[in-house]
């Protein structure tokens, strides 16, 4: 029989949607939802801040040049984001959910703070390279915490307003280059989340889920196999191939599209606006991101989690479509694409963070979660290294008078919307997917 972790009184009517839930469980949630949302700011601070920070380290103006640079910068950050994400979630199976937390916050405070003293575009791309280890595990620490010490009744709720942080990091990090223009001072506003360790540490305890894991005789089975080979035992691949290309696919349409809007907004500009319009676009997102994360649980539940996916994942695309083809001049409409869009992402992004952890047993849970997190990460961050040479192409092309023609579509918008089928690999995933609705975590 597991002993409670809570710490106060615990709400006791098993017909409510807050049974189960005490005191600890607010807190819990309150530390997690804190660290997502300083893991969204500091890995949206580049997007916001990039254009300026590399034209002022590069020392030129040259768009395609600080495009293609900004692509290698994205590159690196995704490429420690998913090395973060994998080595993390072993941390946290062997030492603890909490314990993993803890390092990933103080790692990716550290060097964003430290980026806004680079002088060089190569010291960025280190510093942003360190960010992303540190926020990959800790999205994967959290995701699992949760999962494991939270009533079943209202989890998907739950996990669907924890990833509402991230959005929200988002939205702040819009608002923080809406303010300061330094980038340079962006990136000093990053190193803040380091103090929430300190909260952290003194209010949260390691999940019993996996306390008791650990004490039983399959866990000693487990690891004499090591990690690895129990998470790429015949029964848990189905679970790694769907959870990857899911996630993957969504990955890929994520940041080879909306990570672009501040560039695609410059270009549709047209040297007018006030400047403000790339940060106000993405809180414009984050915003509606949030609503999207909420939303995504009530839906899990309802339809189940593959629907859920194919129903945002098909909104991702239609969004896409509708934004980079309708808006060929900035407008009010502008914005209105960018919510929709940040909707439906932040949809598809809550209920893979809620399905993701239910299709693994505890003891690879983390491990599993991170695995498939972050193995889309790969392809997208070479994908992401290549975007300056693809910007670079289609601009070169000459597309005559047509629907594609120069001047009507712009090179940003036909790279957007070209990336923007990645939505469709989410689809075929959940078509292949096993539906973990109404089914108890896996022990």
């Amino acid at each position: 029989m597991r002993q409670t972790l809570e710490n106060g009184m615990q709400n006791t009517d098993e017909s409510s949607i807050l049974a189960g839930i005490s005191r600890y469980h607010g807190l819990a949630f309150l530390g997690c939802w804190l660290g997502g949302i300083f893991d969204g700011m500091d890995s949206t601070l580049m997007t916001v801040a990039g254009p300026k920070a590399i034209a002022e380290l590069l020392g030129h103006s040259d768009k395609l040049i600080i495009s293609q640079t900004a692509s290698y910068v994205g590159s690196v950050f995704l490429l420690g984001w998913m090395l973060g994400g994998v080595l993390f979630g072993i941390v946290g199976d062997k030492l603890g959910r909490v314990r993993s937390m803890l390092l990933s916050i103080l790692l990716y405070a550290a060097f964003t703070g430290l980026a806004g003293f680079a002088h060089s575009w190569q010291e960025l791309a280190a510093c942003r390279f360190l960010t992303g280890l540190g926020i990959g595990g800790e999205l994967v620490s959290i995701a699992t915490l949760l999962t494991e010490i939270w009533p079943a009744k209202s989890r998907t709720l739950a996990i669907g307003a924890l990833i509402t942080s991230y959005q929200a990091g988002v939205f702040l990090a819009g608002g923080i280059s809406t303010f300061f223009h330094n980038w340079r001072e962006t990136f000093w506003i990053g190193a803040l989340p380091a103090l929430l360790v300190f909260f952290l540490r003194s209010g949260l305890k390691e999940s019993e889920a996996w306390i008791e894991a650990r004490e039983q005789n399959i866990k000693q089975e487990t690891h004499s196999k090591g990690i690895g080979k129990a998470l790429f035992a015949p029964e848990n691949r189905r679970s790694l191939v769907v959870g990857s290309l899911a996630f993957g696919g969504l990955l890929v349409g994520y940041w080879a599209s909306l990570s672009w809007i501040p560039f695609w907004i410059n270009e549709i500009l047209q040297g007018g606006g006030s400047g403000n319009e790339r940060g106000i676009a993405t809180m414009y997102q984050g915003v509606s991101a949030v609503l999207g994360c909420i939303l995504a649980g009530v839906a899990a539940d309802a339809i189940g989690r593959r629907k859920t996916i194919c129903l945002s994942a098909i909104g991702c695309l239609l969004a896409s479509i509708i934004l980079f083809l309708g808006c060929r001049t900035f407008s009010p409409l502008v914005y209105l694409g960018t919510s929709i869009l940040g909707f439906f992402i932040g949809m598809i992004q809550a209920v893979l963070y809620i399905y993701l952890p239910e299709l693994f047993p505890t003891l690879i849970r983390a491990s599993g979660t991170g695995f498939c997190l972050n193995l889309g990460r790969l392809i997208t961050a070479l994908v992401v290294f290549f975007v300056g040479d693809i910007i670079r192409f289609l601009a070169s092309l000459h597309w005559g008078n047509g629907w594609l023609g120069q001047g009507v579509l712009s090179t940003y918008a036909l790279g957007a919307l070209l990336f923007s089928l990645s939505y469709l690999i989410p689809i075929l995933a959940a078509l292949l997917g096993r539906e973990t609705k109404g089914q108890e975590l896996q022990n």
